[in-house]
């Protein structure tokens, strides 16, 4: 079955409300890069975030190395030979999410081929993905804080929130203490610092926050840190989360061999299905969790991860993926559904991505 053509075409999405986090990460819109494979009468269908702040990406580098680049090394090849077509995309280094998408898509492509769902393709089964919600640091006070939390459980029955932390410890603390008095024992509290706390601070704010039921920290502080990292973790009671440390296979395994994480981290945008299916098995060798993140994906990506979510039995905390809800539209033909605190996927062939004709025309960037 062989791949006979790459597309690669920008869109933007308006986020119903900024979101902000880190020391510079912001964005008002779903600026991405819908990747669709085309091989043996299917299509696979894939995105890929641009976040240059963090892998250094923009949507036109994601398009050009696909359309110039990547997508012409594809042309021809067996879409059913993974090993061959992950070999051709090393020879390019980096453009992670560019390359991750285009192995999301052959995955979705192989599914369709084959009649089975992606979690069936992966060795698992289709089922409800339990998910999470991110509170941003983009708030006028704590109450619409916290007010955005309580609403979000009563419409969707989430119970698990991830806060945007780190530049204001003392507050990051108050707002924790304050989630879990509005929102009881039963909710599944974590922060994610994005490397601003210092060792020290991390360490005396992460066991402060342990009153508090803190699930996790992820990110706590800066990843350069070598063996202060190790320290940190061995300091606090509250699990560790990997996610900036572990962009690579290679990354995972320094991190497995320092111990300093006890969460193992996955975004499906920056390491495909390939080198994710390799983490959550080298991550299972080390007795260590899994936790799926999104890199703020459309229903596009969200569903990817969901089957991704689904086949796996060491996925066990409540996947991030809840951000299509914050988005003014999605290119999808029917949204995401997501009630009950669960995003719901169909065991059909594929992913199960319908992009809708019409929406894409509205949002796509014709460069």
């Amino acid at each position: 079955m062989k791949i006979e053509h790459v597309e690669a075409i920008p869109f933007r999405i308006p986020l119903k409300k900024a979101s902000r986090w880190g020391a510079h990460g912001k964005r008002d819109a779903q600026e991405h890069v819908l990747i669709r494979v085309y091989a043996g009468g299917a299509a696979g269908t894939a995105e890929a975030p641009a976040r240059p702040t963090i892998y250094g990406e923009t949507q036109r580098s994601i398009v050009h190395i696909v359309r110039d680049t990547l997508g012409p090394m594809l042309v021809g090849h067996d879409a059913l030979d993974r090993e061959g077509y992950q070999a051709k995309l090393a020879a390019i280094p980096w453009n992670p999410t560019a390359k991750a998408a285009l192995d999301t898509a052959l995955h979705d492509v192989a599914a369709q081929a084959l009649g089975v769902s992606l979690a069936r393709l992966l060795g698992g089964k289709v089922k409800p993905v339990e998910v999470s919600w991110m509170l941003s640091l983009n708030f006028v006070d704590d109450e619409e804080f916290i007010q955005e939390a309580v609403r979000i459980r009563e419409d969707y029955g989430i119970r698990t929130f991830k806060i945007k932390a780190g530049s204001d410890p003392a507050g990051d603390l108050r707002r924790l203490r304050m989630l879990r008095e509005a929102l009881g024992e039963d909710a599944i509290l974590f922060i994610d610092a994005n490397q601003l706390y210092s060792p020290a601070v991390a360490i005396r704010t992460i066991n402060a926050m342990a009153e508090y039921g803190l699930a996790m920290a992820e990110e706590p502080v800066p990843i350069g840190l070598g063996a202060y990292r190790k320290k940190v973790a061995d300091a606090t009671t509250v699990p560790i989360l990997a996610d900036d440390s572990v962009f690579s296979l290679t990354d995972v395994r320094r991190e497995l061999q320092d111990g300093a994480i006890s969460v193992m981290g996955i975004k499906i945008a920056r390491t495909g299905i390939y080198e994710s299916m390799r983490i959550v098995h080298m991550a299972e060798g080390y007795g260590l969790p899994c936790w799926i993140g999104s890199q703020g994906v459309s229903g596009i990506g969200a569903l990817a991860s969901a089957h991704f979510a689904s086949a796996f039995r060491s996925v066990t905390y409540p996947a991030d993926l809840s951000t299509p809800l914050k988005q003014e539209d999605d290119l999808l033909e029917h949204p995401i559904d997501i009630r009950d605190g669960k995003l719901h996927i169909l065991d059909e062939p594929g992913i199960g991505a319908q992009v809708s004709d019409e929406k894409l025309a509205r949002y796509r960037l014709d460069w």
